[in-house]
């Protein structure tokens, strides 16, 4: 049963965190190409669902270069100003511990949120206190959770990149060249 296996995970995350409710999920990912076109994303799951009306993407303000740290801590720094948006009760970062690092250096003033990081590689789940839980030596239920989040973090990332590289070929392409690709059009059948 999907509904019984995504509250066993969400039950497993609790006790791995040690908190009362994990009702909220957010994750976060950044997409760049040496810090080109830079963006970071956030997803949110209620309950275990995605959320996708409160799906957030950012712009990254800093200098274009390289460098993930920076760039989580100021995603999870923006996030964070929007006192509108409910705050969840976990917050998980793809990467390992110095994007870890990175987000809580930024969310430090709010302890009521657990953050975490989430290692591909390994499947590695860091918390802070250099405690690492390896997912895979787990639960089932909450390895499939975390990868969830971390996955549609991704996924929702790497589109906005994706837009945004698109977007900045098309302005820097030669005169010539900026034609927009034509959409197919479904065409009315004639009677």
């Amino acid at each position: 049963d999907v509904r019984a296996w995504r509250e066993k995970g969400l039950h497993d995350l609790q006790t791995a965190l040690g908190v009362k409710s994990v009702k909220r999920i957010e994750g976060y990912d950044i997409s760049n190409i040496q810090g080109a076109d830079a963006v970071g994303s956030m997803v949110v799951f209620a309950d275990g669902i995605p959320a996708k009306n409160d799906y957030r993407r950012f712009k990254i303000r800093l200098p274009q270069r390289p460098n993930d740290t920076a760039m989580i801590r100021e995603i999870i720094a923006r996030r964070l100003a929007h006192r509108e948006w409910p705050l969840p009760a976990v917050m998980v970062i793809d990467g390992g511990k110095a994007q870890l690092n990175a987000a809580l250096t930024a969310a430090q003033h709010i302890k009521r949120i657990r953050v975490v990081a989430l290692a591909k590689r390994e499947e590695e789940l860091y918390l802070p206190g250099r405690t690492i839980l390896k997912l895979k030596e787990s639960s089932q239920p909450l390895l499939h959770l975390m990868q969830a989040v971390r996955n549609e973090a991704h996924r929702f990332a790497l589109s906005y990149h994706h837009k945004r590289r698109t977007k900045t070929l098309f302005k820097n392409a030669p005169p010539r060249h900026r034609k927009r690709p034509i959409k197919s059009r479904k065409t009315k059948r004639r009677r």
